[in-house]
């Protein structure tokens, strides 16, 4: 006789495959670039940030 079944609780799944030491905590996020961190938030002048469309190209 085989079972099939679906589990589609996350806190069961987290539970079974602790159990079975298959889990992996997901790496720590990293910083938010506000500038407190590594990163750094420059303006970028030569790009214009509203495109012209009525130069696009349509059909």
């Amino acid at each position: 006789m085989r079972v099939i079944a679906v589990v589609d609780d996350p806190r069961v799944i987290e539970k079974i495959l602790r159990h079975l030491g298959a889990w992996h905590d997901p790496p720590p996020r990293p910083p938010r670039p506000d500038g407190s961190g590594p990163y750094t938030c420059e303006p970028c002048e030569d790009v214009d940030p509203t495109p012209d469309y009525e130069d696009v190209l349509t059909d």
